[in-house]
């Protein structure tokens, strides 16, 4: 992984393109939910990394860099490609990184005490960001469709065509008409041992995870229309608590892993 010193990198980067990856409100929606299960000891400790930057538009960075060239290498650490057939033991692996090696390699970049402040700030982003993303389900993608990049899609009324992971990245969630924050009021209940067995889990789980979820992923009914899919109603109802139950987890489990990290005294108790 590549670090760039430049404080004029950072600051053009923020004002770049305006694409994201999960979108824009599905990465605020999971800083959100974390933010409010962080302890006190890493409220704080996050705080002073960020100087009280929000951290829902901190987690929005990585999407903003990864099309500038000092970055370009980023661009692949959003998402991972396996086949349905395919084991994860084994995988033929993007030799420039996937989001699996990116969520190894900044969580135990946060831990080193010795980054300089700018170096933490840009880790924290990438980590929040790439916590999200592999919780959708796309971004652990088949390699023939691009993650449903390939796939059209004809939404509701829209009058032009989009795609199949754009749907799945902000059109499902768009659809609820809330702001990040309530959104993240919304959904961010669950029980007590929800929340155990979602912390007792590893990246790799994550991925796993969202790779099953594919099955509901590609369900579509009805099949198409003059050669493109149609998404309507039905499929919408049956797959937003899909994605509503990524974005807690994912919210949950990026609280469980700063906590791990900035605080000693968690213990791991929602």
């Amino acid at each position: 992984m590549r670090t760039v010193t430049s404080a004029l990198i950072f600051c053009l980067a923020l004002l770049s393109s305006q694409a994201y990856a999960f979108g824009a409100d599905g990465h605020r929606i999971v800083s959100k939910i974390a933010e409010n299960r962080f302890s006190v000891k890493t409220a704080v400790a996050i705080n002073a990394i960020t100087d009280g930057q929000d951290l829902a538009e901190l987690s929005l960075w990585p999407d903003r860099v990864r099309y500038l060239p000092a970055w370009e290498q980023s661009k692949y650490w959003h998402y991972i490609s396996i086949d349905d057939h395919e084991p994860f033991a084994g995988l033929r692996r993007h030799s420039d990184g996937d989001v699996l090696s990116a969520l190894e390699y900044f969580y135990a970049d946060l831990q080193n005490l010795q980054l300089a402040k700018k170096q933490q700030i840009e880790t924290l982003a990438f980590f929040i960001h790439f916590v999200a993303d592999i919780h959708q389900p796309l971004h652990v993608g088949r390699r023939d469709d691009r993650g449903g990049n390939k796939i059209e899609i004809n939404w509701l009324k829209m009058p032009r065509a989009t795609n199949l992971h754009r749907v799945w990245d902000s059109l499902i969630i768009d659809t609820e008409n809330k702001t990040p924050n309530q959104y993240s009021q919304m959904l961010n209940r669950a029980s007590t041992a929800q929340i155990a067995q979602w912390q007792n889990s590893q990246f790799l789980d994550w991925a796993r995870e969202s790779k099953a979820l594919r099955r509901q992923v590609y369900n579509f009914s009805p099949a198409n229309e003059r050669g493109r899919i149609l998404i309507g109603p039905d499929y919408i109802s049956r797959n937003k608590p899909i994605i509503e139950r990524r974005l807690l987890m994912a919210g949950i489990r990026l609280a469980d892993s700063l906590n791990r990290i900035f605080d000693p005294e968690y213990s791991g108790q929602p």
